[in-house]
C-alpha cells in the first residue's frame, strides 16, 4: 500500500495537469472565439473537436484526481461528511500541503476563466445560428420567384447553392 507522502506527491503531480489541461482548453477556446468573429468555419470545427477532446482529457484526470483525494482522505481517517477539498490538502504531509492548497485555487481561477470564454464562444454561436435562422426564413418566405422561394424556379445549369462556409 502508498504511503500517503506518495498519495499526497500523486495528487499533487495530477492537480498540475488539471491545471495544465484548463490552461490549454483556455486557449482552445480563445482560438474558437477568433474563429467565430471571423466566421472561419473550419477552424470552428477543429478548435471544438481539439476543446472536446481537452475536456475529455480534464475530466479523466480529475477523476485520478478524486479517487487520489479520496484515498489520502481514507488514510487519514476522515468521515466522508468532514471531507473537502482543506481537509484534503490538510491531510497531506509535508511539503504537500501548501502545495496542493496552491494547486487547487489555481485550478479554479483557471476553470472560471475557461468558463467565461465557453460562455462567450457559446453566445457567439447561438448569435451566428440566430442569423443563419433569420436568413433561412426570409428566404423561405419571399413570396417572389428564388430558388429557395415555395415556386424555386431557376433554369437547370445555374445551380444555386447556399453555403455556411464562405469559401464556398
Amino acid at each position: 500500500m502508498a504511503s500517503s507522502k506518495e498519495i499526497a506527491k500523486a495528487l499533487h503531480e495530477c492537480l498540475k495537469e488539471v491545471a495544465s489541461l484548463l490552461d490549454h482548453a483556455h486557449n482552445v477556446a480563445q482560438k474558437q472565439q477568433n474563429a467565430l468573429v471571423k466566421n472561419d468555419a473550419e477552424e470552428i470545427v477543429l478548435s471544438s473537436k481539439a476543446q472536446e477532446e481537452v475536456l475529455r482529457r480534464i475530466g479523466e484526470s480529475d477523476q485520478r484526481a478524486a479517487k487520489l483525494a479520496a484515498d489520502l482522505a481514507k488514510m487519514a481517517g476522515l468521515s466522508d461528511e468532514n471531507v473537502d477539498s482543506q481537509s484534503v490538502a490538510r491531510a497531506a504531509p509535508y511539503p504537500y500541503t501548501m502545495l496542493i492548497m496552491q494547486e487547487m485555487e489555481h485550478i479554479s481561477a483557471l476553470a472560471e476563466t475557461v468558463a467565461c470564454e465557453n460562455e462567450i464562444c457559446s453566445t457567439l454561436l447561438g448569435n451566428g445560428l440566430d442569423i443563419i435562422a433569420t436568413c433561412l426564413i426570409t428566404l423561405a418566405s419571399d413570396p417572389g420567384p428564388s430558388a429557395y422561394g415555395r415556386s424555386a424556379i431557376f433554369s437547370e445549369p445555374q445551380a444555386v447553392v447556399l453555403s455556411l462556409d464562405r469559401k464556398a
